[in-house]
Formats: structure tokens, C-alpha cells, sequence
């Protein structure tokens, strides 16, 4: 079946449909234009408006109409990135190079300032960041020696000691070489306050003199007691020279246990952590420490870690790095 034959097109006719695909055509391709516009020209007409705007003068009014078609504010502004997540790792105290060098060259004070200084040393041994930080290592400032944490080896021996040089020496007056002068220098500062001339006697003593002195210790008090004033040999701080026991001249010189009490006794408490040495066996700390109080028993740390000590308020070396109590030997 075929469409009926409806005559020719007037020319008039022609030329208005002409017209309207003309029309139909240019729509279209205005409305494209103005969804690409929409879509990719934001961010270049913000841009063109804020420079205008700017331009203008910064306290210029905007007009009802400007504001009405104003940008939206992300389209004018770089906001300041935010971080949610969790912040990058930060290299292991123990990974980096410094580290490694300060450690195989025995530089004790290197390893700590690279940690932040005796706190972040601290909190980074306690927070298990620095597993390279062996607490049993006798040959380090941080060395910890308790009732439940011998010496190891054993029989561990520094490897060099000196009678401390500037302060009055008693018998075995030795402490370790790198550290003696510390002594001096603490003694030095004593007798400029007033408070005294520190004498020094019971550095270091060897496995056998320990082994002697704890058995005296014990058949004298028994060994409950003895033992709370002389370490088994193994497990005494004397056996590392980094420990000494001091007494007070002034002008006479007095033992080691009258120590306590004295002038100089207290200016130590105050201010030896200066110097690096810190009082180790203090009064009302026998639960932890597991010895009597021993006001002349100073023990060397560093001043780095001396200081974090003494600002902490920390009375013994297991709370100052968060080690358990030891107030009785294992067997």
C-alpha cells in the first residue's frame, strides 16, 4: 500500500522547515556546549572570578545578583589537606645508622641524644622501640642489676677502673676510667656550697671480693637480713665500676653510714644527678629494690638519663624503666 500523493512543497513551505532544522541543530549544540561548560569550566570560571573579584578591591560589596551566582566555596578555595589516618612509621630507633655506630663504638650518650635525649631513651626502651637497648649489658650506662637479674656474664669484669682523681679516697676507690672524673667533678661542686669534701671507697669490686663480702654478710646477720645489705656475687652493682660508695669529710671524715643525714648527703641528692649519679638504694623503696636504704651507694647512669631520673621523680631503676619489682632473689 503506498502514501497517498499529497502534491508539492511551496517553496514558502521549504524555506520554514529549513528554518526549523536550522534552529533544532543550533539548540543542540548549545546545549552541548553548556553541559561541557557545566562540567570541565567550574574550576577555570572561579578562578577568573575570584582574580576579578580581587581586582576589584578586596572590601568591595557584592551585589545581590553576583551573589546569587556566585561559585560554591570549594570551587574558590584550597582547603589545607586532612590527615585521618594513622601518621607514617617513623624508622626504628634501632635502624638507623647513627644508632648503629654509636652502639658498636660504645658511644652510650650518641644512642640516647639520638632518641630525643633520657625521656625519649626511656620511653623508648619501655615502649619496646629499641630492642638493640640490652638492659643485662654491663658494659652500658643503662645496665640494670637486681635480685632477679644478674650480671651476665656472671663473672663480668670492666675493662679498665682508676681511683677517682679529686675527691678523698678510701679503701678500693675505683670506679670505671671513663667515668671517675665525674666523681671529681661532683666533689669539686660539693666544696664550692659548703657542704663538704666527698670522699669515695667501694668502687669496683670483683666476682671473688663480693663473694667474700656477701658470706661475711650473711654469718654475721643471717641471710635474711645480710642479704639485704650485700649482693650475691653476680648480682652487685659494685662488680660493674659504675657504682661507688662515698662519705662525708668535714672537716674529719666520717664512715659510709653516717653518710646519710649529713649536708653533703642531701646536696647530692639534689644535685649529683648532674654529674650523672643518681642515690640507688633509697629510704622506703626495700619492696622494690630488695636491699636496705643506702644513702652512700651512688650509682653512675649518665647525666643524660640522671636528669630524666631526677625530673620524673623516679627513687629507683626499675620504675624508671618499667621493670618489675625485685625484692628477693629466684631460688
Amino acid at each position: 500500500m503506498t502514501a497517498p500523493d499529497t502534491g508539492p512543497v511551496s517553496r514558502a513551505d521549504a524555506r520554514v522547515l529549513r528554518r526549523r532544522g536550522e534552529r533544532a541543530r543550533t539548540a543542540l549544540i548549545l546545549a552541548g556546549m553548556l553541559v561541557l561548560l557545566l562540567v570541565t569550566g567550574v574550576g577555570v570560571a572561579a578562578v577568573v572570578g575570584g582574580g576579578i573579584g580581587r581586582a576589584a578591591g578586596d572590601g568591595a560589596a557584592a551585589s545581590p545578583s553576583a551573589s546569587a551566582t556566585a561559585p560554591p566555596p570549594w570551587a574558590t578555595s584550597i582547603p589545607a589537606p586532612q590527615f585521618t589516618g594513622e601518621p607514617a612509621a617513623v624508622v626504628a630507633l634501632c635502624d638507623r645508622p647513627e644508632v648503629q655506630q654509636a652502639l658498636a663504638a660504645g658511644d652510650d650518650a650518641a644512642v640516647i641524644a639520638a632518641a630525643g635525649g633520657g625521656e625519649g631513651f626511656r620511653q623508648a626502651v619501655i615502649g619496646g622501640a629499641a630492642p638493640c637497648v640490652n638492659l643485662r649489658d654491663a658494659s652500658h650506662v643503662w645496665f640494670v642489676v637486681n635480685k632477679t637479674l644478674p650480671i651476665e656474664p656472671i663473672d663480668y669484669a670492666p675493662y679498665d677502673w682508676i681511683a677517682p682523681p679529686g675527691t678523698t679516697n678510701g679503701a678500693n676507690a675505683a670506679a670505671r676510667t671513663d667515668i671517675a672524673p665525674t666523681l671529681g667533678e661532683m666533689a669539686s661542686a660539693a666544696s664550692a656550697a659548703g657542704v663538704g669534701q666527698l670522699g669515695v671507697q667501694n668502687g669496683y669490686r670483683g666476682y671473688s671480693i663480693q663473694q667474700r663480702i656477701h658470706s661475711q654478710r650473711v654469718a654475721e646477720l643471717g641471710r635474711e637480713a645480710g642479704e639485704r645489705l650485700a649482693a650475691r656475687p653476680g648480682y652487685s652493682e659494685h662488680q660493674t665500676a659504675l657504682a661507688v660508695d662515698v662519705f662525708a669529710c668535714d672537716p674529719g671524715c666520717g664512715s659510709s653510714e653516717q653518710f646519710g643525714g649529713s649536708a653533703l648527703s642531701a646536696w647530692v641528692v639534689e644535685n649529683g644527678w648532674q654529674f650523672g649519679w643518681i642515690v640507688r638504694y633509697e629510704q622506703g623503696y626495700t619492696p622494690i629494690t630488695g636491699y636496705d636504704p643506702e644513702a652512700w651507694h651512688l650509682r653512675y647512669i649518665g647525666p643524660e638519663l640522671a636528669a630524666a631520673y631526677h625530673a620524673g621523680g623516679f627513687h629507683t631503676l626499675e620504675e624508671f624503666f618499667g621493670l618489675p619489682a625485685a625484692p628477693a632473689y629466684l631460688d
